[in-house]
Formats: structure tokens, C-alpha cells, sequence
């Protein structure tokens, strides 16, 4: 996130009156909040952009406390993605190209201790992907992850 959006982000959750939300920046291999401190992380379409997935995941798991989980949309690799697709960098910026296989994000969820691990395609994913790249739906798909620590 840039600034911007944070700010942008605070200003909304003040509008809308929540007082138990918080917004930092930060790079998401490397939350910036202390160990066992947070009840719930959500992302949407952040982790597909990271180059360490793993760790992203790892820290997740570290910022969670005991019980806490995760809710995340993301896109997700449902086919092996074309090398040409891979190096493009529209479909690099347009989150499709670092989109991770479903089987290999339940294991990196698994290897960072995440337990009752669902991953789930959204009902709109075909639309949402067509309106984004069309042709793109047959590789990729918009999906919700959760999990619990």
C-alpha cells in the first residue's frame, strides 16, 4: 500500500465508524506488528504480487494470535500459466502472471501451520477474470482463502 491508501483507508474506516481496525504500512512478507497480536488478517489480490509467498504466509501465521485466522481473495493459479503469460508485465502488475496453483497454496498454508484450510472459487470468478484479461479464465480464478491458526 502507498500512502495514499492508507489514508484513504483510515479516512473510511472512520466514516464508517469501526474502532477495532488498523492500517500500517508495510511490506506483507513483513508485517509490521509484534507476534501473536492480530485475530484476523484479510487481503484481497495482494499475495499473488509477492515473490516469496511462503514467507508471506509464515508471517501471517506469526501475527495471528492462537485461534485467529485469515480471509483472503486472491487470485489463483488453476492451470499452468504460459511462460509468455508468466513474463508479461501487464499480467505481472494485473495480478494473474504471480498467481500460485490452488494445491500449492493449501501446502505453503499447511508448512506455515495453518489448520481447517479452505480454498474456494468464487461463483463471479469467470466474469471477474474475463473482465479483467479476457482468455485469462482458463488459467486463472478469483478464490477465497481461509484458515485458522
Amino acid at each position: 500500500m502507498t500512502p495514499e491508501m492508507i489514508k484513504l483507508s483510515r479516512q473510511n474506516a472512520e466514516k464508517s465508524g469501526y474502532k477495532n481496525i488498523d492500517f500500517r504500512l508495510g511490506e506483507i512478507e513483513h508485517i509490521p506488528v509484534a507476534d501473536k497480536s492480530v485475530d484476523a488478517v484479510i487481503s484481497n489480490c495482494v499475495i499473488n504480487l509477492s515473490l516469496d509467498k511462503q514467507q508471506v504466509f509464515n508471517d501471517i501465521y506469526r501475527v495471528l494470535k492462537s485461534g485467529g485466522r485469515i480471509s483472503i481473495s486472491d487470485i489463483v493459479a488453476t492451470a499452468e500459466l504460459p511462460e509468455h503469460i508468466k513474463n508479461n508485465l501487464a499480467s505481472i502488475s494485473g495480478c494473474i502472471a504471480g498467481a500460485e496453483h490452488a494445491e500449492n497454496i493449501k501446502i505453503m498454508l499447511q508448512n506455515a501451520g495453518f489448520k481447517n484450510i479452505q480454498l474456494i472459487p468464487k461463483d463471479s470468478s469467470k466474469d471477474i477474470i474475463k473482465s479483467w484479461v479476457p482468455g485469462m479464465e482458463e488459467f486463472v480464478a478469483s478464490f477465497i482463502i481461509e484458515a485458522q491458526k
